[in-house]
């Protein structure tokens, strides 16, 4: 199960790169690679699903506006550093959006 603390160490090195202006580093690329997979992976697990679709994201119960979109940004960018800041962004919208929802469902039982 993914959490916030995962995301953490890869963090901390990605802005050491993006401090010094080497997210094209090769090992750079390699963390930022890791780092949207985890996006996408915990993405997956939020919203229980095996494989993302675009098509079905308004059955998703978990879903940050204009999601598409930025997905496509992120994957564009990847290796820029206004890519790597908005896969922070989503991160943090995905754990604050995840955690609400948590909340709601508790509340409902």
């Amino acid at each position: 199960m993914i959490t916030k603390e995962d995301f953490t160490s890869l963090e901390e090195q990605l802005d050491y790169f993006a401090k010094m202006k080497q997210l094209k580093s090769n090992e750079a690329k390699a963390l930022l690679d890791d780092y949207f997979d985890l996006i996408e992976h915990y993405f997956k697990q939020i919203n229980n699903i095996d494989n993302l679709q675009f098509q079905e994201l308004e059955n998703y119960p978990v879903v940050p506006m204009n999601f598409e979109e930025r997905y496509n940004y992120m994957i564009a960018r990847k290796y820029h550093f206004m890519g790597y800041s908005q896969m922070k962004t989503l991160k943090s919208e995905l754990i604050k959006m995840n955690a609400s929802y948590q909340i709601r469902n508790q509340n409902k039982k």
